[in-house]
């Protein structure tokens, strides 16, 4: 057991790549994550697996997508059949003799889909909090009741809108307890603090409360553009985006220091974000790069960039690859990697360009969105989503037998 490290993954809700700097960017939000991606391993074309939590998360504690249904089906009982269809993330590390711990203040990846199996402590802060209540009805009730809900539950302090600082201490606990222990361990941490409504702390603001507060009541009620004040809102909205990033990185500089150098630490988003750039859409679900194109990287480990693209289904792999103290290069990544969502896209990643198939049709284009004219790229593309549409048919097909015999009972 003394071969195994200690393994910290934290995923950050929301966080878009063209915010960071090991990655690009130019503007200074991410001095820690700089610091810690520059030693270490970074995944220059990580793919999230679908545009939205629900969708991405359940894979990449999985390894595997969800099962497609119709449009009518519960997709939170079929978010619950994937996440019970086999070994968890979690659920790997405790096979590996690991103390587990999660930390989430989502609650689509809450206990109430059964991300808590694996965990010997798990907290999702879902006690009383009125979106709790929601997502078990099922019901929510309408864009104002919605939008009530929200703002209530931020009020509260509770929810998707509970800051880092509220429950660091907890996590700190929980690493003074697990230090005592002669097993490894692997802890997981959700942070929520870079999804919407956008709403820094009071240290981490570059503009007035107010100003972050019209700019998010702005997005909440539909973004419209071509009103007098709509660009000075996107402009708003863009400066508190960027203060949760900042005040998001100063908790990677905290955990980072609070964990020992051997332990693998590892950082990635869920899903981006998309401010306008396309069709006017703005916040998270579709496929546009901004949205599927995440930051993920590996502090404490020998320095390496991994150019090819990466789906975030293949964490499992590399953070278990990690835990026994393996070096992960090039051959983790795979030429094509492929991304969903509920709305009948599905697109082909293959780095420098992107196949896109939607219920009104199919293109090829550049990572940046510029169409290309490439019959190849249109095969490659089509062969790879076709095949995994049929891999799926057939994966659907066993289970609804399984399933059939076991309702049926013993002949």
């Amino acid at each position: 057991m003394t071969d195994m490290h200690d393994v910290v993954l934290v995923t950050i809700d929301s966080f878009r790549t063209d915010r960071c700097g090991f990655l690009g960017s130019d503007a200074g939000l991410t001095p820690a994550m700089d610091r810690l991606a520059a030693d270490g391993l970074v995944f220059e074309n990580a793919v999230a697996p679908a545009g939205a939590t629900s969708g991405s998360s359940s894979t990449f504690f999985t390894g595997r997508y969800p099962i497609e249904r119709s449009t009518a089906e519960d997709r939170k009982a079929v978010m619950r059949q994937n996440l019970k269809a086999g070994r968890t993330l979690p659920q790997q590390f405790k096979d590996m003799g690991y103390r587990t711990a999660g930390f989430t203040a989502n609650p689509w990846t809450s206990r109430f889909f059964g991300y808590d199996a694996g965990f010997d402590h798990f907290e999702d802060f879902m006690d009383g909090d009125l979106t709790s209540d929601t997502i078990e009805k099922g019901d929510r009730g309408g864009t104002f009741s919605d939008l009530t809900s929200q703002l209530l539950n931020w009020w509260q302090g509770q929810d998707m809108y509970m800051s880092w600082d509220a429950y660091y201490d907890q996590i700190l606990d929980w690493l003074d307890e697990a230090r005592e222990g002669d097993e490894p361990f692997f802890l997981w941490i959700f942070l929520v603090d870079v999804h919407m409504p956008y709403l820094p702390p009071k240290g981490y603001r570059s503009q007035s409360s107010a100003a972050a507060y019209a700019a998010n009541a702005w997005l909440f009620g539909g973004a419209k553009q071509n009103t007098p004040l709509s660009g000075l809102l996107h402009d708003r909205l863009l400066r508190a985006y960027d203060d949760t990033v900042r005040f998001t990185d100063e908790f990677v500089d905290r955990i980072a220091r609070a964990v020992d150098d051997d332990t693998a630490l590892c950082v990635h988003a869920d899903h981006g974000e998309s401010f306008g750039e396309r069709d006017g859409h703005y916040g998270h679900g579709s496929l546009y790069e901004e949205t599927v194109r995440v930051p993920l990287f590996v502090a404490n480990h020998p320095q390496d960039r991994i150019k090819r693209p990466f789906s975030l289904a293949g964490l499992p792999a590399l953070l278990t690859r990690l835990g026994r103290g393996e070096t992960v290069d090039d051959s983790i990544a795979h030429p094509i990697v492929t991304s969903r969502n509920n709305d009948g896209w599905r697109v082909a990643h293959g780095g420098s360009w992107r196949y896109t198939r939607r219920p009104e049709g199919e293109s090829v284009e550049t990572a940046d969105g510029d169409p290309i004219d490439d019959e190849e790229l249109y095969d490659i593309g089509q062969s790879v989503i076709d095949h995994e549409i049929e891999a799926e048919e057939e994966r659907r097909r066993v289970i609804d037998a399984a399933v059939e015999v076991t309702e049926s009972g013993p002949l």
